[in-house]
Formats: C-alpha cells, sequence, structure tokens
C-alpha cells in the first residue's frame, strides 16, 4: 500500500463495526487525509473481513500505514502506578493470552497486506539483569519470530521506558524486522525522556510517527496530560526538522485521545499545524 512516499499525513482510524468501514475511511478521505494506522481488536479475527477493510481502504485511497494491534482484554490501567502490573507483555497473569492474540493480529495483517504492526510492549526494565527484562526479551522474541514468517515488520510503542531501553530491547533481540513507533508525546508523559534527545537515539529504526502533544507527568501516579497539537511541551518544529535530516518521510499519524466532535475539530487542526511546520522545516 506504500508505494513512492513523500510524508503523508493520517491518523488512527477505530474500527468495532465491519459494516461502518467504508464510511470510516470515506469520512477520513473527506477530512483530507490519505493515511492511517487501523485500530481493530475483535474477539476473533477473520480473512473476510481483512478483504472488506482492504477494498474499503484502496477505493477510498487510504494507505494503512500499521495495523496497531492492542490486547483483547480490559486489563490495562494506563497510570504510572498499577501500569507497571497490568500494561503490556511484560505482565506475567496475562502473557500468554496477549502474545496469543497479538499472533492471530499479525496474520491479519498480513491477510490485509500492511507491512507493518504496532504494539505497546508495557514497561521494559532499564535493568538488563533483571527477571521482568528477560520475560519482555523472550516475550518479544515470539512475537519477532512469528511476524518475520509472515515478512511483516513489528513496532514498538515509545514512552513506557528510557528511550536508550527500548534500544536496547531491539538490539538484543537481534531480528532486522524490529523498528520504533515514535510517539513524542508518551515519552514526555510518562515522564522517562524527551522526545528531541530520543531522535538520536532511536535514529534508523524510526518506522512511524505519532502526531501527538502531551505534558510531563506532575504526579508519581498519573501519566502526563495530553494536549491539542502545539499546546503541550512536544517541540515539533525540531523534532521535524531532526527526522528530515534522518530522512525520514513515511507517515505522521495524528493521535487525540478524546470523542466527539472536538476531537475531529482537533485532529482536523493538527493535520494544518503539522503540515506547514514540515513544509517549513529546514
Amino acid at each position: 500500500m506504500e508505494g513512492g512516499l513523500s510524508m503523508k499525513f493520517g491518523t488512527l482510524v477505530r474500527i468495532t463495526d465491519i459494516s461502518q468501514v467504508n464510511k470510516k475511511f470515506s469520512d477520513l478521505k473527506e477530512l483530507g487525509f490519505e493515511a492511517c494506522q487501523l485500530v481493530y481488536k475483535p474477539k476473533e479475527y477473520y480473512k473476510n473481513d481483512a478483504m472488506i477493510i482492504k477494498d474499503a481502504a484502496e477505493r477510498n485511497g487510504i494507505d494503512i500505514s500499521a495495523q496497531f494491534c492492542g490486547y483483547n482484554d480490559n486489563y490495562t490501567i494506563w497510570d504510572l502506578y498499577y501500569g507497571f502490573n497490568t500494561a503490556g507483555l511484560n505482565v506475567e497473569a496475562y502473557r500468554a493470552s496477549r502474545l496469543d492474540y497479538v499472533c492471530k493480529a499479525s496474520e491479519f495483517a498480513s491477510w490485509l497486506g500492511v507491512s507493518d504492526i504496532v504494539i505497546h510492549a508495557g514497561f521494559t526494565p532499564n535493568n538488563p539483569f533483571s527477571p521482568g527484562y528477560a520475560s519482555m526479551l523472550t516475550a518479544i522474541k515470539i512475537i519477532s519470530h512469528h511476524c518475520e514468517k509472515l515478512g511483516l515488520n513489528v513496532l514498538l510503542e515509545t514512552g513506557a521506558e528510557a528511550p536508550v531501553t527500548l534500544l536496547r530491547l531491539i538490539e538484543d533481540v537481534g531480528h532486522n524486522n524490529l523498528f520504533i513507533n515514535f510517539d513524542p508525546a508518551n515519552i514526555i508523559m510518562y515522564g522517562y525522556g524527551n522526545p528531541v534527545d530520543a531522535i538520536t537515539v532511536f535514529g534508523k529504526y524510526i518506522r512511524n510517527i505519532h502526531g501527538k502533544d502531551g505534558m510531563l507527568p506532575t504526579t508519581t501516579r498519573n501519566l502526563g496530560i495530553e494536549m491539542v497539537a502545539g499546546k503541550g511541551m512536544v517541540d515539533f518544529a525540531k523534532i521535524f526538522k531532526m527526522i528530515k535530516d534522518i530522512g525520514y518521510d513515511r507517515y505522521i499519524i495524528i493521535e487525540r485521545e478524546i470523542a466527539g466532535d472536538q476531537q475531529v475539530k482537533d485532529i482536523v487542526a493538527a493535520k494544518k499545524y503539522f503540515e506547514k511546520l514540515w513544509e517549513n522545516a529546514p
């Protein structure tokens, strides 16, 4: 679905009802977008559903840049406290079921014809000799190996650990299909790094980018607040210059974590904001 890219702007498309797929993509096209990340987390994945989604995207001229593979349970608490025991693949109680679900989602992505899946791995320990790091390393190894056989890349979402820790995880797994889904807001909102500095750390591994803004956490329990693009602490002007310098020209996928009409307005405004910044970036 890629073919001749020169930076495409998109947003997340969440599908809960297959019958609404064409409307989702036609609405996206009407807003002036030409790309998305697909968020689709059914109880079971079916090849026919992949064909329906693929056909609707192609008819509306929308590139599905990646499938965002979540977990089909409701046990995650997105905070800086209980998140350590509930988020991602580091949670012993849910690891096996989540691994199985991501592997099935990756098969769906291959039917869909996309090249990349994105996952929130969870809180990766900074200490490479900790039991938690060994468990995370093994889980990512399993997913990466499974996706390698399907011809897929695995993109790890940033934020829940220091950037150098995520780089170490990629290097330690040692597969050529592991990359970064760079979310600059998450890096700030979790409080573990600075997205401008993180670009130097991640470099060539950045394969998709979320256009999202946010603030640093001000308590030890809660993530920082997500903000309208341009109103938070992410220095997008500097980030766009740096990603241009490393030759990145794939996708900016706008994420706004609210719902309703205001979400649509904020996403459209973010697109204009990012397009101008990209055009003016030296």
